[in-house]
């Protein structure tokens, strides 16, 4: 983050926030133009106007809403994963108990499973 020449410091922590928020909003599939245009900041931060404290405050409540949906996102599909975990622990068994089964009947049958070893029950 370069500062310009005449502005604030803040103005760099600012566009500094407004980058993190645009790529949270991308990464949500949220459209960017949800979000406020960038306020410009005064030389002192005390001559911001109202609208302009308060177009940060919407900004800063779209960054925060946008990582909440993403965190639910995460979490169901944290779950998703979960059940699928769980359903191909008992079809992993089963694969293996048939290979078995099927080395000792069939002639020339595999031993194990596909690579030639038993894995057993993974969670």
């Amino acid at each position: 983050m370069s500062e310009q020449p005449g502005q604030n410091p803040l103005w760099g922590v600012i566009s500094g926030l407004r980058g993190m928020a645009e790529n949270v909003v991308r990464a949500a599939g949220a459209p960017l133009g949800d979000l406020p245009a960038l306020p410009e900041v005064a030389t002192h931060p005390g001559a911001m106007s109202a609208a302009q404290l308060g177009a940060m405050r919407t900004a800063i409540q779209a960054q925060r809403d946008a990582v909440a949906a993403m965190q639910s996102q995460l979490a169901a599909f944290d779950e998703q994963l979960q059940v699928l975990q769980r359903l191909l622990v008992p079809l992993a068994e089963w694969s293996a108990t048939w290979a078995k089964l099927e080395g000792r009947v069939v002639p020339g049958g595999r031993a194990g499973t596909e690579d030639g070893t038993d894995h057993g029950s993974a969670s």
